[in-house]
């Protein structure tokens, strides 16, 4: 589990889990990704509404499934199956960081990103932008490739010090309506702190 826990973490870091304002030009849709997560194959599902205002990941892993949502600005992971929710830490990856709104680039935005346009490419049968980017993860600056289709990020290349990371869409569905669940705990379940002793220790 707290493999899996560190895997989800950095997967929703790479794709831009945490909702804020309107991320896209599409209302809402389903986002299916394959990604080598240090060399662990993973698959991911992303759902959004309100035009990525409401955004959540889930992630399959080892037979495991994991929800990531943001409530109260900070990132959940939600384990359905065993009723538990903890949210992540602002120093771990997808916890509480800004994220870039390519639909919306500001100057501000591209001087401190050092974003730099790569051209086009297609990805799951969309012509995205292609970008690089420089992000602030776990203490340190670290270039990232990402390509990107109205806003949502299709496509992430990574190398860091936990290894080469990257993630690609299979498929994407667009205006199609989400439950309204999918962005909520289940009932009766408390978020409780993520602790970071045992995630780097003793498990989770």
């Amino acid at each position: 589990m707290k493999k899996f826990a560190i895997l989800v973490a950095l997967a929703a870091f790479c794709m831009g889990a945490q909702a804020q304002d309107k991320l896209y030009t599409v209302k809402s849709g389903i986002v299916t990704m394959e990604m080598d997560m240090m060399g662990q194959p993973m698959v991911q599902e992303v759902y959004f509404d309100d035009y990525g205002a409401k955004q959540v990941t889930v992630s399959y892993f080892g037979g495991q499934k994991m929800r990531m949502l943001v409530i109260d600005g900070k990132s959940v992971m939600v384990n359905d199956n065993e009723k538990t929710a903890m949210s992540m830490p602002g120093g771990m990856p997808g916890g509480s960081q800004e994220k870039i709104n390519f639909s919306n680039l500001t100057e501000k935005d591209i001087k401190k990103n050092k974003i730099k346009e790569l051209g086009k490419e297609t990805v799951a049968g969309k012509e995205c932008t292609k970008y690089s980017v420089s992000v602030f993860m776990m203490g340190q600056v670290m270039k990232q490739t990402v390509w990107v289709y109205k806003g949502i990020t299709l496509k992430t290349s990574m190398n860091t010090d936990f290894g080469d990371m990257g993630q690609t869409a299979t498929k994407i569905v667009e205006d199609v309506e989400i439950p309204a669940t999918m962005f909520e705990l289940p009932e009766g379940v408390k978020v409780q702190e993520m602790d970071m002793s045992r995630m780097m220790g003793g498990g989770f």
